[in-house]
């Protein structure tokens, strides 16, 4: 037992040490924004146009209007290529040129070519997008896992997602299975979180 928990704690200390060392916040100064470290130091140097929180290493900033990513040392590791971006979501980044949507991994590297007309970032696995007027959700490859036949959607949280068919709410599941009837007005229902769920009659 006294070994298990040394090995336990021993674990909590190095997620500390790494999330220390990730500490970063945006700070703008002679109108160009950086990022500084917990001391107040720049770990990237304050050149940019504008800049997104970092996410899973990496941060999205802009230059001459175009996006790229830098790391935590302020290395370009993401060419200033795109028009719009989101910052990166298990492993991917929603970019966007000549008004299509794609899908990028960490190395900069096109991994689900554009053709949506709008995208969100991937969540459980899974990522909104909108083709022509409807919203669907592809995996991971770029398959349209859930058809594009909603007027409206929202992002998985929890394994469950609010998608809407003409004015009205319901809940689907990451399989594509309607779990709570689309039928609700969209203040009478609420997304499932850790700490507020809805039952099956939409109620809180």
């Amino acid at each position: 037992m006294k070994k298990i928990t040394v090995i336990v704690f021993s674990m909590l200390c190095l997620v500390v040490s790494v999330s220390a060392q990730e500490i970063a916040a945006r700070l703008k100064q002679n109108n160009k924004w950086g990022f500084i470290d917990g001391s107040g130091k720049f770990i990237v140097q304050p050149a940019y146009e504008a800049c997104q929180p970092f996410s899973e290493g990496l941060a999205a900033v802009r230059l001459k209007d175009k996006w790229g990513f830098v790391d935590l040392k302020g290395t370009v590791v993401v060419p200033f290529m795109y028009e719009r971006v989101l910052s990166f979501s298990e492993g991917f980044a929603r970019v966007m040129n000549d008004g299509k949507f794609s899908f990028i991994d960490k190395t900069g590297k096109t991994v689900i070519q554009g053709s949506f007309d709008k995208a969100s970032n991937f969540s459980n696995g899974l990522a909104r997008v909108r083709v022509g007027d409807f919203w669907g959700y592809i995996d991971k490859t770029g398959k349209l896992v859930i058809p594009a036949i909603y007027n409206g959607a929202k992002d998985f949280k929890e394994g469950f997602a609010m998608v809407k068919l003409k004015d009205f709410w319901g809940i689907i599941d990451t399989k594509g299975a309607v779990l709570v009837p689309i039928q609700y007005e969209g203040n009478s229902i609420k997304e499932f979180t850790k700490s507020n769920a809805i039952d099956t009659e939409g109620n809180e």
